[in-house]
């Protein structure tokens, strides 16, 4: 791409630059003007449009009058930069923006993409690939993130989708190019964030199968299948179905072309299998010093180093471990393992070893057919092929020491950093942080980093309310901040009068799967039904802090009983204590905002309960109708 002369970037924040200086767009109006006119590609904007569109169809009596002020400032901040050439043209009934000898980054994403869609047309399957991804490597975040008007989302809507067609062919084409072992961590963080995208589900499911990780495949197809009958009510489409079916019945499922390079490729296999991060880490400076110290033991050291990275639900806990490994991914030159634990199939810790290190051999370039079926067998084989490489091993969201132990390489200069609520290897040698809120300052800028900040400076009292209500939370803050964003025409204030209802604060930060609520959800999923009983059951103490007297009364046991109760949701971080009370015994607390989702499931147990109870009542007093069974006879 050239360096030279005035080019505009709307695939991301919008910016314009001189010769590779960015200029200065100062204003929410003037972004918008400009984006206004860049959209419509050469073509006159009138006036009367740019006010009724900027102002989101509520302009002031002085739009006008403003859309003159931001386009005088505009041609000034060109002049100064050293344009020349009139950059914004008066035409009647309007403006244009002249594009002649301009790069727009928007025209040049859908020339490349054009030009990869023939190039595989022909046949050129990698002269294809580079052209989509050079298309896709224009993109630094979503488009238009900046200007909070409603023509600009729907703008950035339709190139998004855009964007996402071009990522659908680039994988296809990888898949038909053989590289179905390095697409398939992309492909599932993008099937994650667009889960009712079949095309992706598919190729997803292609590249496990070729893979070996069948089983994976058809889990795959389970959960689009489930997904698309609860939100859509429809059965998955019919070629999603007949490549289930082909899964199932082990038919091959071909690759377009012939994978020649495969074979040697696999015996000489780097993964990378960190999924996508989820967002910039703001703060946590100490705590990635202390991994950064993983990496200054003496070179040539013949261990393994671990470090167990603990914390409650949302502190970023794996957000952490990913853009640490991303960071540091010169440091292992022999690949990076990922696996989500909570995510592997049910069954003993000793079954979910099993079924990973499986994956993982088949990762490090073991046929299919050679990999062992035998969990030591495994094992031996996964700490032979690591006993030389430098690669680093990503565990998320481990729960006991028996998933954990058999995915240890025993020797080599390997990394392994293990993510879950409890730390239960620091009596084994590992490293340990634990992870709690973030500091004001790094809240600040992780909601500016999500949200834009200008807008955060605009109300300092409402963003430091905002914070207290998030708790300092990074999963909260980020809740709160894309939450904002999806919501211009909102103030902060406006977002923390919605929060300040503790009933109604959870749903107010929902958005999806990675909400407070669905995470906390998912951090209970797999704990004994006694220990999630106390958790909610807690709840119905009085005040935030509480005692063993208070807790065993709620909890229906003797003081001893209740205390080992306490200790456990102690270790398991979804409670925390606090200092002594007057001498006496040990206090307890929810942390941040665990305690409204802890009320939350009493809430809705306590009315499970209740229409059950009614159920049974009505159910031995009343039987239905014979005559008209789906008549409501009570």
């Amino acid at each position: 791409m050239s360096r030279s002369g005035l080019e505009f970037k709307m695939l991301g924040p919008l910016e314009a630059t001189v010769d590779g200086k960015s200029l200065q767009i100062r204003g929410v109006r003037q972004r918008a003007v400009l984006a206004r006119l860049l959209l419509a590609q050469g073509r006159v904007v009138s006036v009367d449009s740019l006010v009724r569109e900027v102002w989101d169809g509520r302009p002031p009596n002085t739009a006008r009058t403003q859309v003159s002020i931001c386009v005088a400032a505009l041609r000034k901040l060109f002049r100064n930069a050293g344009c020349t050439d009139e950059v914004i043209a008066t035409v009647q009934p309007g403006y244009q923006l002249c594009l002649s000898g301009k790069h727009l980054d928007t025209q040049e994403f859908a020339r490349e993409v054009e030009r990869g869609y023939g190039l595989g047309q022909e046949g050129h399957l990698v002269e294809a690939a580079k052209a989509l991804k050079q298309a896709l490597a224009l993109w630094r975040g979503p488009a238009l993130s900046d200007v909070p008007a409603q023509f600009a989302e729907a703008a950035a809507t339709r190139l998004s989708e855009q964007r996402l067609l071009a990522t659908e062919q680039l994988m296809t084409l990888r898949l038909k190019l053989g590289e179905h072992r390095s697409i398939i961590g992309d492909l599932s963080a993008l099937l994650h964030t667009h889960p009712l995208r079949e095309q992706l589900r598919a190729t997803l499911m292609q590249a496990q199968y070729r893979a070996g990780q069948r089983a994976e495949a058809l889990r795959t197809f389970r959960e689009g299948r489930t997904l698309s009958i609860d939100e859509l009510g429809l059965e998955p489409g019919a070629e999603l179905q007949a490549l289930h079916d082909a899964i199932l019945k082990d038919t091959s499922v071909s690759p377009a072309v012939e994978e020649g390079p495969c074979v040697e490729w696999e015996q000489h296999s780097r993964p990378s299998e960190l999924p996508l991060s989820v967002g910039e880490i703001v703060g946590r400076r100490d705590e990635l010093r202390t991994l950064d110290a993983l990496l200054s033991v003496e070179h040539g050291r013949r261990r393994t180093t671990v470090c167990f990275i603990s914390g409650s639900p949302g502190t970023g806990k794996t957000a952490l471990a990913v853009h640490w490994g991303r960071a540091n991914a010169e440091h292992f030159p022999d690949g990076h393992l990922y696996v989500d634990i909570r995510e592997t199939l049910a069954g003993s810790p000793g079954y979910k070893a099993l079924s990973v290190l499986q994956r993982f051999l088949r990762s490090l370039g073991v046929h299919p057919d050679h990999v062992p079926r035998d969990l030591g067998e495994c094992s031996a084989a996964y700490r032979s092929m690591l006993a030389d490489r430098r690669a680093l091993v990503v565990i998320d969201n481990a729960t006991a020491f028996q998933e954990v132990e058999p995915l240890l390489p025993g020797g080599g200069q390997c990394c392994v950093l293990v993510t879950g609520l409890e730390p239960f290897m620091h009596s084994r040698g590992a490293a340990g942080l634990r992870l709690g809120q973030i500091e004001h300052a790094d809240a600040i800028a992780l909601l500016a980093a999500v949200t834009g900040r200008e807008r955060i400076a605009a109300e300092p009292d409402a963003v430091d309310r905002l914070l207290e209500l998030c708790a300092r939370l990074p999963l909260a803050i980020r809740a709160a901040g894309v939450k904002l964003g999806s919501k211009p025409h909102w103030n902060v204030e406006d977002l923390v009068d919605r929060l300040i209802d503790p009933r109604r604060r959870l749903d107010a930060l929902g958005y999806g799967e990675s909400s407070p609520r669905a995470c906390f959800d998912r951090a209970l999923r797999h704990l004994p039904s006694g220990t999630t009983a106390a958790y909610r059951a807690l709840s119905a103490t009085s005040g935030n802090d509480f005692d063993v007297g208070a807790a065993a009364e709620v909890l229906y046991m003797n003081p001893s009983d209740a205390e080992d109760t306490l200790e456990r949701l102690v270790d398991l971080n979804l409670l925390e204590v606090r200092r002594r009370v007057h001498g006496g015994g040990l206090s307890y607390r929810y942390p941040h905002l665990l305690r409204l989702h802890a009320e939350q499931l009493l809430a809705e147990d306590s009315l499970e309960q209740a229409t059950l109870r009614l159920t049974q009542r009505t159910d031995s007093g009343r039987r239905p109708c014979p005559s008209r069974l789906s008549a409501n006879c009570f």
